[in-house]
């Protein structure tokens, strides 16, 4: 079997710390809530609290450092679903009501940067189960394009 390439993030992200601030996920993650996408808010959110020192963390220098060159952050994206399968966060979040940690697991106690999926547990079984569950469509083209 192939070695898992953990992917290398650029600054040492600490969701636990953010999420101790009163940080929701949809503060960094707004188009979760009206896009199939959940995207990360852009470098200027951030500076919303880090356009000056915070505290001692040397990583927050490198968010400023972006925001002063007009550059995003590179994050690595690690949660990818295959191909054929079309996933709508903005249905799970807005219309299913679904909390991000039903899917993500508890990334508000995670202290560093995510390096591997946290959604390869969602198999075609546990999708399909939850939507008998919440009585959502199980038709193939609801997630298959």
């Amino acid at each position: 079997a192939a070695e898992e390439q953990l992917a290398v993030q650029p600054i040492a992200f600490d969701h636990a710390r953010h999420a101790e601030e009163g940080l929701a996920c949809l503060d960094c993650h707004p188009r979760a809530q009206s896009s199939a996408y959940a995207g990360i808010a852009l470098d200027k959110a951030c500076m919303l609290c880090h356009a000056e020192q915070q505290g001692e963390d040397p990583e927050e220098a490198k968010v400023r450092e972006h925001a002063e060159r007009g550059e995003p952050i590179p994050w690595v994206q690690v949660n990818r679903l295959a191909g054929h399968v079309y996933f709508s966060h903005e249905a799970h979040v807005r219309w299913g009501e679904m909390d991000c940690s039903e899917c993500h697991g508890d990334i508000a106690s995670a202290t560093v940067p995510f390096v591997r999926s946290q959604i390869g547990h969602l198999t075609m079984e546990r999708c399909m189960s939850c939507h008998v569950e919440k009585k959502a469509s199980n038709d193939c083209l609801a997630c298959h394009k």
